[in-house]
């Protein structure tokens, strides 16, 4: 079944399309691991820290929430 995503993990990879990013290039700003950015920016992690640091690093104002 397809995961439905948040506005929160829509609005993140917008902003990475919008600012030429990909994970690899997110992940070196924010200092988690790969799979775990991934996880979180997808939806299959909830972990509000690693959120506000990728909003923080994407200039993303909308508010997290997990899927």
């Amino acid at each position: 079944m397809k995961r439905l995503l948040s506005e929160w993990c829509r609005e993140t990879k917008k902003a990475m399309i919008d600012q030429d990013m990909t994970m690899n290039d997110l992940v070196s700003e924010v200092g988690y691991s790969r799979a775990y950015v991934s996880g979180v920016v997808n939806g299959r992690i909830n972990h509000p820290d690693v959120a506000e640091a990728i909003s923080k690093y994407l200039h993303i104002t909308v508010p997290y929430t997990c899927a």
